[in-house]
C-alpha cells in the first residue's frame, strides 16, 4: 500500500502536509467502492483497476466523487466486462 501511496503523491502532487493516513482512508475507499462494480480484483496485477483507483483518490482529495462516477463510467464499465467472472 505504500507503494501506491507513493505514486498517488508523485502523480497528483498531494502535499507532505496532507497526511498517509488520511489517503490511506481515501484509498480504501475507492477500493471498496470499485470491488463493488467488480468483486475480486487485484490493485496489484491489475492495471486498470490501479489506474481506477488512484484517479478515484484524486477526485476524493479534491472533494469531486460525483464527477470521477461520471467521467470514468465508460472505463469503469469496460473494466467491468473485460474482467472474468468466476462460476
Amino acid at each position: 500500500m505504500e507503494e501506491l501511496i507513493t505514486e498517488i503523491r508523485e502523480d497528483y502532487q498531494i502535499p507532505p502536509y496532507f497526511s498517509n493516513e488520511s489517503l490511506l482512508r481515501i484509498i480504501n475507499e475507492g477500493m471498496a467502492y470499485l470491488d463493488r462494480l467488480n468483486p475480486g480484483c487485484n490493485v496489484q496485477s491489475d492495471l486498470v483497476y490501479r489506474a481506477l483507483v488512484k484517479n478515484y483518490s484524486y477526485y476524493s482529495y479534491h472533494h469531486r466523487i460525483d464527477e470521477f462516477e461520471k467521467n470514468y463510467a465508460g472505463m469503469i464499465l469496460t473494466w467491468q466486462m473485460e474482467s472474468e467472472v468466476s462460476q
